[in-house]
């Protein structure tokens, strides 16, 4: 019994460690979910329209979408704990660079360089937990690495406006580094790669790189599972990470910041509640399949009403917003999807090839909202009213998105493995 809780410990402490990369690294992707980040970062850095900003913000996206594939693969490789360790130095520097440059072209290179450094964050957790633990639990572990990974959307919310508002933008910065160093520290002490007796086939790993990205991209699963999460993710990097207190400020032009803020990192809160959820209930019913399509089918139903919502009132926004972040945590379960329809020598390149997929939307999604609203009359020099309409037909984009995550849902092949 002793030995077990002990393996349990293990397990817990190398694969959640991992875990805490991907929440700080949430933190970093969704920096500018305030309206006083981006002002900060857009006097720092002189830009002046809103289609700019959301290229500066997309830049993060573009380094993550295009070293997915080059990172899975290097995972497959090389040490895990290794890896992640560098990563977060590497990311510090970058967050301390963002403090101390004005220059928009470096900031930009910055951005990218944490955008590429995201992979790993966003990867190594899924890489490990297929190591430590069983298909029985694998769709609650990955649940819950989903909601420490978007409580650092949460904490770069309402947490990183008070910080805002109380000591400054580069005060904030600072803590934000310094963050990132006790994480390495946890890094260095608490991740392993393997658990006793598992050490790797070195030569089941010793595969060329084409026939790994040949095996990840002929299996079906591994294309459908990342549409489904990308689609469902819209929420989180659009609503969440940029445009969501933008959004709600045309909506309701009563809301103060505090109040915008506090609506959209309720997404947050939902997808940190809904993530377990969502991977407990799979579990239990021994089924991938049941869960993805009813997230997907009732995120359509939450973001029609917060389009079209039957009053505009503060608290309905705080309950709508809350729900759609519950249900769209149904992504969580895409994870066991593709740890569970790939051999663990390719598992890394099967979770980058799918993470193009995924993060392929919001780098493409982010810096398209702002331009499809100033396409519909958003653009520099337009009224309220017209900001307004051109966010009304812009947020179209989720529905469509959800629309498009059921019937991937509905294509999937069940993978519960019932050992």
């Amino acid at each position: 019994m002793n030995n077990q809780s002990t393996s349990s410990l293990k397990s817990s402490l190398s694969v959640f460690t991992a875990g805490a990369f991907f929440f700080y690294g949430f933190i970093q992707m969704t920096l500018f979910s305030t309206e006083a980040m981006k002002v900060f970062f857009m006097e720092l850095l002189s830009i002046e329209t809103t289609a700019a900003f959301g290229n500066y913000a997309g830049t993060f996206l573009y380094g993550t979408v295009l070293f997915l594939i080059p990172v899975g693969l290097l995972l497959d490789r090389f040490s895990v704990k290794k890896v992640i360790i560098a990563s977060i130095i590497l990311e510090v520097i970058c967050v301390f660079g963002l403090n101390f440059t004005s220059n928009l072209y470096v900031s930009m290179a910055l951005r990218f360089i944490m955008g590429a450094i995201h992979c790993v964050a966003f990867m190594a957790p899924f890489r490990l937990a297929p190591r430590w633990f069983p298909s029985r639990q694998l769709a609650l572990v990955a649940g819950l690495l989903v909601t420490f990974g978007v409580f650092g959307g949460w904490v770069s919310g309402s947490p990183m406006l008070f910080l805002l508002e109380n000591f400054g933008g580069q005060a904030t910065m600072m803590l934000n580094g310094a963050l990132g160093i006790v994480l390495a520290v946890l890094a260095l002490m608490f991740i392993k790669d393997f658990p006793a007796g598992m050490e790797p086939d070195l030569a089941s790993q010793n595969i060329s790189l084409w026939q790994g990205l040949r095996m990840a991209a002929a299996n079906r699963q591994n294309w459908l599972a990342g549409l489904f999460i990308g689609l469902l993710n819209l929420s989180v990097l659009l609503l969440g990470a940029v445009w969501g207190t933008t959004y709600l400020k045309f909506v309701n032009p009563s809301f103060d910041e505090a109040t915008f803020t506090g609506i959209v990192g309720m997404i947050f809160i939902g997808t940190m509640i809904g993530s377990p959820i969502g991977g407990w209930l799979s579990d239990l019913l021994k089924s991938r399949k049941k869960v993805m399509i009813g997230g997907a089918i009732l995120s359509l139903l939450i973001m029609l009403l917060i389009i079209y919502p039957p009053n505009t009132s503060a608290g309905l926004f705080y309950v709508l917003f809350l729900l759609l972040g519950v249900i769209t945590a149904s992504q969580s379960v895409g994870y066991p999807v593709i740890g569970e329809s790939n051999d663990d020598k390719v598992l890394g390149t099967a979770n980058g090839l799918a993470s193009v997929v995924l993060m392929g939307m919001g780098a493409i999604g982010q810096p398209l909202f702002g331009q499809v609203v100033t396409l519909f009359g958003g653009g520099e020099g337009a009224t309220s009213a017209e900001l307004q309409n051109a966010f009304q037909t812009a947020i179209w984009v989720m529905p469509i998105a959800f629309i498009g995550a059921t019937v991937c849902a509905f294509l999937i092949k069940e993978t519960f493995k019932k050992e």
